[in-house]
């Protein structure tokens, strides 16, 4: 029978690892070039998301945006992009909850109220939808159609405007 040891019993044994007592659990020292690699390797991979999402190929858009999610599940730009890649595949549902991160962490951002508020009419809901019309109603107010956001403020309503359903007509004599 073969006896194994474990290597942290050969290491002390050796006097070469009095130092691992001070190491805390978990802890495994990255260098700065991993970290930069790794930095660039999610940017890279935030590119093919963005890539893929504007060449409509929603599915792998949406695979790619889960992985970076993986990775930093607050972030607001990126939860846009899912929000709205889940809107191009029309789970609306999914596209509410990664669009209302969207909203919360870049709460100055006309863009995902917009699409929310999209969301939110395919949902149903147009009381929260027209919650969101009227913050950027407010922010159109604010800004006067100078500041640099007026377009996709304008834009947002507009686009808002459109996805409600018609009006039923008047009832009566």
């Amino acid at each position: 029978m073969i006896r194994t040891v474990p290597l942290l019993s050969i290491l002390l044994a050796f006097g070469a690892a009095p130092g691992l007592a001070q190491v805390p659990r978990g802890y495994t020292p990255v260098s700065p070039e991993v970290r930069e690699r790794a930095a660039e390797s999610s940017a890279w991979r935030l590119q093919t998301g963005v890539e893929a999402l504007q060449a409509k190929n929603f599915v792998v858009a949406e695979t790619v945006f889960e992985e970076v999610l993986r990775r930093d599940n607050r972030n607001p730009s990126v939860n846009f992009m899912m929000g709205v890649t889940k809107m191009s595949l029309e789970k609306w549902p999914e596209a509410r909850r990664y669009l209302e991160i969207a909203v919360k962490g870049d709460p100055k951002n006309p863009d995902p109220k917009s699409r929310l508020a999209v969301t939110l009419i395919k949902l149903g809901e147009m009381d929260a939808a027209m919650d969101q019309r009227a913050a950027l109603v407010k922010m159109s107010e604010a800004c006067k159609g100078q500041c640099r956001l007026a377009d996709y403020i304008s834009g947002g309503i507009a686009m808002i405007d459109s996805a409600r359903p018609p009006s039923p007509p008047p009832t009566g004599p």
